[in-house]
């Protein structure tokens, strides 16, 4: 119970940003299993990403290395979101991507963001939204 508790003072136990950034992945970040049953699925928000687990008991070994499943987390939303990917141009500098070498692929929330080069991160990190309504204005609508 003690952990339990521990738990909901370290990860807030909600989706207020799961409007935002939809949990882009149909498996559990902790043991890869399918959402079979939608009555023990856990979503967690950790420093503004939204994260789901196939059941409680999985959230653990995510507190226990955070900085690791945050790592997968990202690895896996640039392997989903880069092949649709709505732009060919850095949303900051209007650059084209790869132009300046290799783009930099930049997780912000759920949401893959690439840039021209590192140094287009701070502008972005400065006012997000603007740059994300890019992003949004250029996918396409179901």
């Amino acid at each position: 119970m003690k952990k339990l508790i521990l738990l909901s003072l370290i990860l807030f136990v909600q989706t207020v940003f799961a409007e935002n950034w939809p949990y882009p992945l149909t498996s559990c970040l902790s043991c890869g299993g399918p959402f079979d049953d939608p009555t023990k699925v856990t979503i967690l928000t950790h420093e503004g990403r939204e994260l789901k687990f196939c059941c409680l008991e999985c959230v653990a070994p995510y507190v226990k290395d955070s900085a690791a499943g945050l790592a997968s987390l990202e690895s896996q939303i640039v392997s989903l979101q880069k092949d649709s990917y709505p732009v060919r141009t850095c949303p900051v500098s209007g650059h084209e991507l790869g132009g300046m070498g290799e783009p930099i692929n930049y997780v912000h929330g759920n949401t893959l963001v690439r840039f021209c080069c590192a140094a287009c991160i701070e502008p972005f990190e400065a006012n997000p939204a603007s740059y994300l309504a890019i992003l949004d204005s250029a996918r396409v609508k179901p």
